[in-house]
C-alpha cells in the first residue's frame, strides 16, 4: 500500500491542475491501467518508470493545462484483467497494446508509443527447432508459452485451428521465461530488442536463448488507447499532444535512454525483474 501511495502522489503532484482551471471546471478523473513490461512501463521503488510512462505523463501534464485532469489510479495488472477494465469503464488510459482488427472498435486509438517486433525463442542446448515461418513451426510437436488474453492466440488459431493443444497459457513474459528455463515450454515470444535484458532480469543468462523464427504478422507498433465512453474532446487532446511529443523527438529520446539503461542494468544485476516483482 505504501509503494502504491507514493507512486500515486508523485503522479498527482506532477499533473496538479492550475487553480483557476480547476475552479472553473472540475477535473476529469482518469485511470491508468497497464502491465509491468520494462522498460516500456514498470513499477520500481514505489514509483512508475519507463519510456512509455514518461511519454504519457508528459501528455497528461500538457493536456491538463486546458482540460483539468485527476489521476485516480495507476495500476500494473495481469494483461487479461487490465484489458477487462479498459473494456468496461470510461476514462481508462490503457497501454501498450497492438492494434489489431479485432480490437479496432473496442477502444479510442491515441497514437503509437513503442516499436514492437518479436521472435519465438528457444533455449540453447535443447534440440534445435527448425522453421522457416510461424506456420511451419506449428506443424511441429512443440509447447508454446502464450500470454492469456494476448493477440498471439487469435493469430495462431487462424494459422492452425487445432493449435490450442500446443499452447501453454501464461500470465506474462516473466512467468514464461522461467518456464522456458525449467523446460516446461519449448518456445516463448519475446520482443527482439528487449529479449536478452528480459531474461537477465529474471535471473537467467541472457545468452542462453536463441531466436527460432520472426513473428512478422504481429510486427507493428504498440499503442496507447482510451476506453469507450471517454469524452471525445479528451481523446482528441491526447492525440494532439502525443503526436506533438513524437514530432519534437521527446518520445524517441526517452525510448533510447530507457532501453539502453535497461539492457545494461538487467544483465549487470541479474534478477532485477524478479526483485521488482517481489516488492
Amino acid at each position: 500500500m505504501g509503494a502504491f501511495y507514493n507512486l500515486l502522489m508523485v503522479i498527482m503532484i506532477t499533473v496538479a491542475a492550475p487553480a483557476g482551471a480547476a475552479m472553473a471546471n472540475p477535473p476529469t478523473g482518469i485511470k491508468l491501467v497497464t502491465q509491468n513490461f520494462a522498460p516500456l512501463q514498470f513499477e520500481q521503488d514505489g514509483e512508475s518508470a519507463g519510456y512509455v510512462t514518461d511519454t504519457l505523463l508528459e501528455v497528461i501534464k500538457r493536456v491538463n493545462e486546458t482540460y483539468p485532469l485527476e489521476i485516480e489510479s495507476y495500476d500494473f495488472l495481469p494483461w487479461k484483467r487490465a484489458m477487462l477494465i479498459a473494456e468496461s469503464e470510461p476514462n481508462v488510459l490503457f497501454f501498450s497494446l497492438s492494434r489489431t482488427p479485432a480490437r479496432e472498435e473496442r477502444f479510442h486509438w491515441l497514437g503509437e508509443v513503442s516499436p514492437y517486433g518479436q521472435n519465438f525463442y528457444q533455449l540453447k542446448g535443447r534440440p534445435k527447432i527448425e522453421a522457416e515461418s510461424v506456420a511451419d513451426l506449428l506443424k511441429q510437436d512443440v509447447r508454446i508459452g502464450i500470454q492469456d488474453g494476448g493477440s498471439h492466440i487469435s493469430y495462431l488459431r487462424k494459422l492452425d485451428p487445432s493449435v490450442d493443444e500446443k499452447l501453454v497459457l501464461i500470465t506474462d513474459f516473466r512467468q514464461g521465461i522461467d518456464m522456458l528455463f525449467l523446460e516446461r515450454i519449448d518456445l516463448l515470444p519475446l520482443t527482439r530488442f528487449l529479449a536478452k535484458g528480459a531474461v537477465c532480469g529474471q535471473g537467467h543468462n541472457g545468452d542462453d536463448i536463441e531466436p527460432v523464427v520472426y513473428i512478422d504478422a504481429l510486427a507493428s507498433p504498440l499503442w496507447a488507447v482510451f476506453s469507450k465512453g471517454t469524452d471525445d474532446a479528451l481523446v482528441d487532446a491526447f492525440k494532439t499532444e502525443l503526436a506533438a511529443l513524437a514530432e519534437e523527438g521527446f518520445t524517441d529520446r526517452r525510448f533510447r535512454y530507457h532501453v539502453e539503461a535497461w539492457q545494461q542494468n538487467a544483465c549487470a544485476e541479474p534478477g532485477l525483474l524478479v526483485k521488482s516483482a517481489e516488492r
